[in-house]
C-alpha cells in the first residue's frame, strides 16, 4: 500500500514508518476479527459505528484497508458487488474464506486498480494514520469515486485519551496520537471536493482497553459490557465532543472538478 518517496531529509524516516506498518500488518489476525465482530462490547460499539456509513442497496461499495473484512462482516446490509481492498494478500485471502458476497482483491491503495468514477460510496476506516503517502491514498479515492458518490473516511482522534493510550500502547499505531481534525481537513482541502460533514463518535470507550483481546479481559464482557456502556455514556456528558475517540469525514465528490493538485 505504501510507495516510497523521492530522496529527502525525511526518506530514512519514511522508510521506517513504511517497513513497521507492512511488518505489523503482513498476516491475518483473526484473533482481532473474532473480537471485532462476537464480542459482545465490541460488537456492539462497533456496529453502532458503522450505522454511520450509509449504503443503499443498489451503490457500489469500496471499502479501502479492509483487513480482513471485519467491517465488512459487521455493516447491517452489504450491497451485492461490493469490493474490499487491502495491500496484505493473507489478509485479503481469510476474507475471501470468511466473508460472503464480497469481492476482495489485493492491491496497492495508491493505485487502486479501478477505473474512474467505480463507486458510490467509499469506506476508509482507521487506515490513513497508517499510510505515508496520505495526498495519493485519498485522490486514489477521488478518482474511482463516481460523481456525487461520498467517501467515508473514519479516523481515531489522538486528542481522545483512550485512543492516545493505545496509541502508545501499539507501536504501529503511533502516528495515531497525531491525528485530529485540522490535520485531516487540511488533507483534504486540496481534494476538490465539497465541504466535509463531521461527527464525533464514542466519547470514552475505556471498554476498547479493559476487554481488549490482546492484553484485556475480553471475556468480562459477557457480564460487565452494559455496565462499561452505561458508564461511557454518563462520561460521555461530560467530555468535549472533540476529545471523544472516532472522527468520522463524509465528502461528496462534485460532478466536475479540476485536476487535483500535487
Amino acid at each position: 500500500m505504501w510507495k516510497l518517496p523521492f530522496h529527502n531529509r525525511g526518506q530514512d524516516e519514511l522508510s521506517r514508518f513504511q517497513r513497521l506498518q507492512v511488518e505489523h500488518f503482513a498476516c491475518a489476525d483473526e484473533a482481532k476479527f473474532l473480537w471485532q465482530t462476537t464480542n459482545p462490547y465490541m460488537a456492539g460499539t462497533e456496529r453502532a459505528l458503522l450505522d454511520r456509513v450509509s449504503v443503499g442497496a443498489t451503490e457500489c461499495l469500496l471499502e479501502v484497508g479492509c483487513g480482513e473484512g471485519g467491517n465488512l462482516r459487521l455493516m447491517e446490509a452489504i450491497p451485492k458487488g461490493a469490493v474490499g481492498v487491502d495491500f496484505s494478500c493473507a489478509k485479503v485471502s481469510w476474507a475471501r474464506r470468511h466473508i460472503a458476497g464480497v469481492q476482495f482483491v489485493c492491491a496497492d491503495a495508491g493505485r487502486l486498480p479501478f477505473r474512474e468514477e467505480s463507486f458510490d460510496v467509499i469506506l476508509c476506516r482507521d487506515v490513513l494514520h497508517h499510510v505515508a503517502d496520505k495526498a495519493g491514498m485519498l485522490d486514489e479515492m477521488v478518482r474511482v469515486c463516481r460523481a456525487f458518490g461520498r467517501i467515508v473516511i473514519i479516523e481515531p482522534n489522538g486528542r481522545s485519551p483512550v485512543m492516545w493510550l493505545l496509541g502508545l500502547l501499539v507501536r504501529a499505531e503511533r502516528d495515531l496520537t497525531r491525528n485530529s481534525l485540522a490535520r485531516l481537513e487540511a488533507l483534504l482541502e486540496r481534494r476538490h471536493v465539497a465541504e466535509p460533514a463531521v461527527v464525533w463518535a464514542q466519547p470514552f470507550p475505556f471498554g476498547r482497553v479493559l476487554f481488549h483481546y490482546r492484553w484485556g479481559l475480553p471475556r468480562l464482557s459477557v457480564w460487565l459490557g452494559r455496565a462499561v456502556l452505561a458508564i461511557e455514556q454518563v462520561i460521555g456528558r461530560m467530555v468535549p465532543s472533540d476529545r471523544w475517540a472516532y472522527i468520522i469525514i463524509t465528502i461528496i465528490k462534485p460532478a466536475s472538478r479540476k485536476p487535483m493538485l500535487a
